[in-house]
């Protein structure tokens, strides 16, 4: 989970909870385990730690505590515990001072929370008083999964790796804490007996459609497409397509009915990398086929989708696949997304409702139709939606450009073509639509992205293939 920190330069000692009456409840080992999460502990979770009585609960708070910050609960190794045991023995060399482990001072917090800085620099503007370890200045900008106002944040700490008395950064490291728990439903509650409740009677149940991947079979029809890709708020790149099965069983009369679709990404090594369940009253088309959205978010690099639709009442379900390559968008080259084909766009009007089909394509106030497999009817009209990234800064205004415009082309030759637009930025949303299809003879076509870079004078293209019936 990524966050925005709003920093002002002048930083302040972090607001550690302080060691509290009941520490004498604690043992040996305890004490350890509560110094070596410290950086990360909220000062809630310490404060209910503290209070428990029993070691048998100690000890399960503990399995809570890292499940909590787990990516991947349905595999053996906890990526986080592994990563962050690891940084703390990098911070407990690094920043040590005078007997202290580094990780306990707040050098080794805030390295542990935000990483290592993209700079670290002496201050030498603090005077000539001895000290174990010089004044610095660490700087950190943009990266993925990680963004700060203005683009980069500084952080100044005084000698020996203490941060200026005066100012609140440890509400602030604190939320940056609490953004590490992708688990939030995991939590330390207490059973009718006063003791904390398991985490293997919290972990989520096996739904039908999740138990339908793990041995996957074809009760009817499914298909599945990939429609959408967005850079997220978390620096990520969201992931939205549709899945579509014909011959769901279906009530007599019945207009609608309700499906569990559930979407799992595999990544390269076969490892699950996300995964995504929810209930959709889907409607029946036409032809009988019911038709629903999924959504994920996921890191740069190759995946397989394994989408499932399931009937909770007959119990028969299908699952199917498709392949998706996730682009890097934290490369200074320019990037154009896949080009979403729409039906149409409609207002929302507020926050999507979860159980409806296409949940997953409501953006702001705006909920998209996709087509699926890019077929439109020659009565109805088409939209199109790109998103553009990177474009390059001039090394003398700061400042980014980029012409954009579309293309219709039919068998390599052009029907239909915009005027470029100018953007004086970074990020580009070009569109066109609604786009009566009336004058579009049967067949098919190319509706083509151009992008130029008015700074590097470099030219892009994105093409999407489309059909009018």
């Amino acid at each position: 989970m990524s966050f925005r920190l709003k920093l002002a330069l002048a930083m302040t000692a972090l607001a550690l909870a302080p060691a509290a009456a009941r520490a004498d409840k604690l043992d040996k080992d305890d004490k350890k385990w509560l110094d070596d999460v410290r950086p990360i502990m909220l000062p809630e979770e310490e404060k209910t730690y503290r209070d428990l009585k029993d070691k048998a609960d100690r000890l399960e708070f503990q399995k809570i505590f890292w499940a909590r910050r787990d990516p991947d609960l349905d595999t053996p190794d906890n990526e986080f515990q592994a990563s962050y045991t690891a940084a703390r023995a990098e911070a407990d060399q690094q920043f040590r001072v005078a007997g202290q482990p580094g990780s306990m001072t707040d050098c080794g917090r805030v390295y542990l929370l935000l990483g290592k800085p993209d700079e670290m620099k002496q201050d030498k503007a603090t005077g000539d008083a001895p000290a174990l370890r010089t004044a610095e200045i660490w700087t950190y900008r943009d990266r993925p999964g990680q963004t700060f106002a203005g683009g980069q944040v500084q952080i100044a700490f005084e000698k020996d790796c203490q941060l200026p008395q005066g100012a609140r950064l440890g509400d602030q490291l604190n939320r940056v804490a609490e953004s590490k728990i992708v688990h939030p439903n995991l939590a330390y509650t207490k059973t009718a007996d006063g003791h904390i409740t398991k985490l293997a009677e919290q972990l989520p149940k096996p739904s039908p459609a999740q138990a339908l991947l793990k041995t996957p079979r074809q009760d009817f029809p499914v298909t599945t497409q990939s429609s959408m890709m967005l850079r997220s708020p978390e620096g990520a790149t969201y992931v939205a397509g549709l899945v579509r099965a014909t011959g769901v069983p279906r009530d007599p009369g019945a207009k609608s009915v309700p499906v569990n679709v559930v979407v799992q990404a595999m990544d390269a090594q076969g490892k699950v990398s996300a995964q995504k369940d929810r209930q959709v009253l889907a409607d029946f088309a036409e032809d009988g086929s019911v038709t629903s959205s999924y959504g994920v978010t996921l890191r740069p690099g190759k995946y397989t989708l394994n989408v499932a639709i399931v009937d909770p009442k007959s119990g028969k379900g299908s699952v199917a696949t498709v392949p998706v390559d996730v682009p890097d968008l934290a490369t200074e080259e320019v990037e154009i997304m896949p080009l979403v084909l729409l039906q149409g766009i409609e207002e929302s009007t507020g926050a999507a409702d979860p159980k409806a089909p296409l949940a997953d394509f409501v953006l702001g106030t705006n909920k998209l139709v996709p087509s699926f497999d890019n077929v439109f009817a020659k009565s109805g009209s088409m939209s199109v939606i790109g998103a553009v990234y990177n474009a390059a800064k001039d090394p003398a205004t700061g400042k980014a450009s980029m012409s954009w415009g579309f293309t219709v082309l039919k068998d390599g030759k052009p029907v239909a073509k915009t005027e470029d637009q100018v953007v004086e930025a970074e990020t580009a949303s070009p569109s066109i639509g609604p786009v009566p299809l009336a004058n579009f003879a049967p067949g098919k076509y190319v509706v083509q992205l151009r992008v130029h870079d008015n700074v590097t004078k470099k030219d892009y293209t994105k093409d999407a293939t489309f059909e009018v019936k």
